[in-house]
């Protein structure tokens, strides 16, 4: 007797395992032709985006000079110190900051940038937030220039003692006067908006910050409008006698901060793209909520040393960008 098999496959059934077996290697070999045709479909018919490079990290100390202008807002605290790189190889330092130490922020960048000698430095005005690290500047670097006010803080003797100390160093001293143009490079110009070029005496704030240089620096068709501590008369005062002319890619924001600068009527004749706020912890309340809404509003991105450490611009191509420090 043969054997029972149970559920043996029929002929007829063997066909159809052989056709679906012939069936799925046409897909398998079908497949990657046709994904790869679908995924070159899509990656043709998609929007394209430029991604912007990744923010600078906080830890990032390490500097050297890009091609064109930089323009460095130095975080050193509670105060304004801003670096200058010429395209002809010279420089320019506006303000110091309020630490002279060895050990300050304004030493340690400098040491890391292997400055030697700063053709140019101005003091904005004299408050120690401004001028208290121009005393390392002086003692430990070579200094060609000095641009100043005729402006005595009455209420204050250290600003003499820079003063002085210039002047025993046999220092070139420049009073700017608004309207003036300070060649510092070729191709760079630098205008003088604001000065008190005329002596003049006091202790009162409003009346010292009121009389800061203001400058503004153009270069290839970008512009940065350095503001000092100016407040917000002063300010009126600029945009009645300039009024577009004030036009800036980039603004160093007046006073850190305060209240009582960068006022609706001062932002609309700049228009800044960026604003800079250099600022660091204090009793102030700097930089205030009304002055930052009022750049807000303005449109301008807004830096803070404080929060955003210290910052590069690079004016190149007719354009000022932030890049990250190098």
């Amino acid at each position: 007797m043969q054997p029972v098999i149970k559920n043996a496959p029929t002929p007829a059934a063997f066909k159809a395992v052989f056709a679906a077996l012939l069936f799925l290697s046409a897909v398998f070999q079908l497949a990657p032709r046709a994904s790869a045709q679908a995924y070159e479909q899509l990656l043709a018919s998609a929007h394209r985006t430029e991604v912007p490079y990744a923010p600078v990290p906080a830890q990032a100390t390490v500097y050297s000079a890009g091609p064109g202008l930089n323009v460095y807002f130095l975080n050193v605290g509670q105060g304004d110190s801003i670096y200058i790189e010429l395209p002809n190889g010279k420089n320019a330092l506006i303000d110091g900051g309020p630490s002279s130490s060895a050990t300050g922020a304004l030493a340690k960048f400098l040491e890391a940038k292997k400055v030697a000698e700063i053709d140019n430095v101005v003091l904005t005005h004299p408050h120690s937030d401004h001028y208290n690290g121009l005393k390392y500047v002086l003692s430990k670097i070579k200094v060609d220039n000095f641009y100043d006010t005729r402006l005595n803080n009455s209420g204050a003797t250290a600003d003499e003692a820079v003063r002085a100390q210039v002047s025993q160093l046999g220092i070139n001293t420049v009073y700017p006067a608004a309207g003036d143009h300070i060649d510092w490079s070729a191709g760079v110009d630098v205008k003088v908006f604001n000065a008190c070029s005329e002596p003049i005496s006091s202790s009162k704030s409003d009346v010292i910050n009121n009389c800061s240089i203001v400058l503004k620096m153009t270069y290839n068709g970008s512009s940065v409008l350095f503001m000092g501590d100016v407040q917000n008369d002063a300010e009126q005062a600029l945009v009645a006698k300039y009024g577009d002319e004030l036009k800036a890619d980039v603004l160093k924001v007046g006073h850190h901060g305060s209240k009582y600068s960068s006022t609706d009527a001062f932002l609309a004749a700049v228009h800044p793209a960026k604003a800079y706020i250099e600022v660091g912890k204090n009793n102030y309340g700097h930089p205030t909520q009304d002055a930052l809404g009022r750049l807000q509003k303005s449109g301008a991105k807004i830096f803070r040393t404080d929060l955003d450490d210290t910052q590069e611009v690079c004016m190149i191509d007719s354009q000022a960008v932030e890049a990250p420090l190098r």
